[in-house]
């Protein structure tokens, strides 16, 4: 037998990196460490890099393999998946196999390095001598292990990677390999049946599970465009191969049962399994080309022999090949997840210590601050200051509504500027005034449309690689074109597209409704932000003021008490508010989130520590906001109170002071009213303007996260459409020459020594499926 009855998947390829200047400043940017602490893991770090960028084919490849492999695993407790480090990777399926994909995803790399270590089990088993027991146990074993590597890295780190993979270790891809190290592992525990002589029906059911294994190859190789044409070829031939060859076992098993006609049947079924392996026979290793015609010879053979003695002696009814009983299968092989690979926090502790970083804080600990920080804000914005904003407004407006302070102001100072207006405006000038809250709405303008900028930039991208993925697939069709349509394989990202504009629309449109207010009272704040003499200037004098009776002094009276007391509310209220946000400031659990680091750590020192892990802190810490959020409750049931009491009041006063208002002091009225409403305006445009200013400035960062993660997806996507392209032109240059020249050439000879063959040219049962004799 030659020396390519089976397949090795290639080793992905690498190039050699900087790791430690990266890493370095990747440290020194994002940790609160200094990177010098931790030169010597560095160094290590690249050191076990660099033995696995062009690893020999033996054992000890496994050992550096597994121990960078491990390295990573831990690092991932340690680092983001993000640290600024490049990896780049060449594909080695495929046609356009010297494409490289580069992602600076720790995860990435963490793939890579998995499928290189089943890729190499893989090729240990090949270099095993199946021609003996020993070897067709240990090449079963890692075709067992490389299966595992191959489904661990599907079910657990591709998914893990904050990118779509390439489609050579895609999920599809993955399946085909998985399935097909199962078949040649099957296949040699097959081989070992044979050479132990077992039964005829155990080996049919054994021969009918490599064919199963195969099919599933084959199925899978359906869905991916990563695997070549050669080895679907490949999958094909060994399907029916080892149907036609369960088939004849099952025959051989019939005619010692005494069952010839149902023996019969299945050599014709075995001849039908071989003649549709043949029909691509030219497309596939010599190898196995010849073990197909060897077994067509003796199948006819066979064939001959029986049919004539059923004819002459038997004469007993053959069954149509429908009619007979299906060949069970006999599974005996399972995808083998090495411990290491399955356990690796274990496997470090016990035989690949010390862990490289064991000193760093978790990345997930500067996590949790952040997450603190931004519970803390939004629990103090949302339950303090945000309802103590609404209930001024309430407050304000309700006194707009009953004319108030304007109605009293005017009746107190019927000439002049009453004080509290005066304090007002120069409060307003103080602050920057008119000329400040245009400029603030011009900064809040820019801000919206930095971020806008890098909504539609990304937008546009997407936009793009989805218009060239559907061109690519009206010039190729749907069923050459084997891979996801752009809106399903970047879903979550479509999904971010949709979310993230509705966001931005609806700023926008709160952005409307602050310049319409602006425009509203755009006179009002000139004026107070101007001189008083001004204000003094447009305010109408009362020279026919209403004489103030004793009634109507005692109701003013009783009004300006309450006015005096809102007065007092408000100021406590923005005392309360400025010491709430100053405890929020000095509100740091660095300390604390470092001790619950250092006990989660004592507890599994080579644990992946997780940001969830600080729940049960962040929900004690934030109980020291209680008071304050009861202490707004009372606030607001006092101004429930306050409001009924100026209301009553301000009947009293209405009533007592419509004996005798003349018109000037209703213009006057009138004219304060306006002036002190613009005055709580500009209060309530500032702080939207503010809180509109911090939106913008903190909406930046998860739209920059989104355009990165936009980008990768499109990068990916982009390669993985330039190798498919190339793969469907390949496939169809491939195709006219096999019509117009001579067959495809097989894939690299791989397999068994050729087993010895009997001097009188029959088959021996201990030499596998070789059924015909080379000169």
């Amino acid at each position: 037998m030659s020396m390519s009855n089976i397949l090795t998947v290639p080793l992905r390829r690498t190039d050699h990196i900087a790791l430690t200047p990266a890493i370095r400043a990747y440290i020194e940017q994002s940790y609160d460490q200094h990177p010098d602490m931790f030169k010597n893991d560095i160094a290590e770090l690249e050191r076990l890099r660099n033995n696995v960028v062009n690893p020999e084919v033996r054992a000890s490849s496994i050992t550096n393999l597994t121990r960078y492999f491990i390295q990573l695993t831990f690092l991932s407790s340690k680092f983001p998946a993000d640290i600024k480090v490049n990896f780049v990777w060449y594909g080695t399926l495929g046609y356009a196999s010297s494409a490289s994909v580069s992602h600076n995803d720790l995860q990435f790399e963490r793939a890579n390095i998995l499928y290189n270590i089943g890729a190499m089990y893989s090729q240990l088993g090949f270099e095993e001598n199946r021609s003996t027991g020993d070897g067709l146990k240990h090449a079963c074993q890692s075709f067992q292990l490389a299966a595992g590597c191959f489904t661990y890295l599907k079910q657990n780190v591709i998914t893990e990677m904050h990118m779509n993979p390439p489609d050579d270790i895609s999920a599809a891809t993955l399946d085909v390999l998985t399935n097909l190290m199962l078949a040649q592992a099957q296949e040699c525990f097959w081989q070992k049946a044979v050479l132990d002589n077992i039964k005829n029906s155990l080996i049919a059911r054994l021969a009918h599970q490599v064919s199963e294994y195969y099919g599933q190859a084959l199925n899978s190789a359906m869905r991916t465009a990563a695997i070549k044409s050669e080895w679907i070829h490949h999958f094909t031939c060994k399907k029916y191969h080892f149907e036609a060859a369960a088939q004849y076992r099952a025959a051989s098993d019939c005619l010692s049962s005494g069952k010839y006609g149902e023996e019969l049947a299945r050599l014709k079924a075995a001849q039908d399994a071989c003649a549709q392996a043949l029909a691509g026979a030219r497309y596939v290793a010599k190898a196995v080309a010849d073990d197909l015609k060897g077994l067509q010879a003796k199948l006819k053979s066979d064939y001959a022999r029986a049919e004539k003695d059923n004819d002459l002696i038997y004469l007993a009814p053959v069954p149509a090949t429908s009619a007979l009983p299906t060949i069970k299968t006999a599974s005996t092989v399972e995808a083998l997840v090495p411990r290491e690979v399955e356990k690796a926090m274990d496997a470090l502790q016990e035989k690949y210590s010390p862990p490289l970083f064991a000193k760093l804080v978790p990345f997930a600990a500067h996590q949790a601050a952040s997450i603190y920080v931004d519970r803390r804000d939004t629990l103090v914005h949302k339950l303090i200051t945000a309802k103590m904003d609404a209930m001024a407004v309430q407050l304000h407006e309700f006194l707009t509504r009953l004319g108030l302070p304007g109605s009293l102001q005017a009746l107190e100072r019927p000439v002049g500027l009453p004080p509290s207006l005066a304090a007002h405006a120069e409060e307003i000038r103080a602050s920057g005034g008119y000329v400040a809250l245009q400029a603030t709405i011009e900064d809040v303008r820019n801000l919206s449309a930095v971020d806008s900028t890098i909504y539609a930039a990304a937008a546009d991208v997407l936009r793009s690689e989805r218009q060239e993925d559907e061109d690519l697939r009206a010039r190729h069709g749907t069923n050459q074109w084997r891979r996801a349509p752009s809106v399903e394989a970047g879903a979550v990202l479509y999904a971010q597209l949709d979310k993230l504009g509705g966001i931005i629309k609806a700023a926008a449109d709160s952005d409307e409704v602050v310049r319409g207010k602006f425009r509203e009272s755009e006179s009002t704040f000139r004026l107070l932000s101007g001189d008083l003499r001004d204000i003094e200037e447009f305010l109408p004098k009362s020279a026919d003021a209403a004489r103030i009776d004793p009634e109507l002094e005692h109701r003013s009276s009783e009004l300006r008490q309450k006015m005096n007391e809102v007065s007092k509310v408000e100021y406590r209220r923005r005392k309360f508010v400025e010491d709430v946000k100053e405890k929020a400031k000095n509100d740091d659990v660095s300390d604390l989130i470092l001790q619950e680091t250092a006990r989660l750590e004592r507890l599994d020192p080579l644990g992946k520590i997780e940001a969830t892990q600080f729940e049960k802190l962040f929900t004690e810490r934030l109980k020291m906001y209680d008071d304050d959020k009861k202490r707004v409750e009372d606030e607001a049931d006092e101004q429930t109170r306050l409001l009924t009491d100026i209301e009553l009041a301000d009947m009293d006063f209405s009533s007592a002071l419509a004996k005798s208002r003349g018109q000037t002091l209703s213009d006057r009225e009138s004219a304060l009213q306006t002036l002190e409403a613009g005055y709580f305006k500009y209060q309530e445009l500032m702080n939207n303007l503010e809180e509109g200013r911090k939106f913008y400035n903190d909406f930046s960062r998860p739209l920059t996260q989104f355009q990165d993660e936009v980008n990768d997806f499109v990068y990916s996507r982009r390669v993985e459409a330039r190798e498919l392209d190339g793969d469907i032109a390949a496939q169809f240059d491939r195709m006219t020459l096999g019509r117009t020249e001579s067959p495809l050439p097989a894939p690299r000879p791989q397999g068994l020594p050729p087993p010895v063959l009997s001097n009188s040219n029959v088959w021996n049962p201990g030499h596998g499926i070789q059924f015909g004799r080379r000169t």
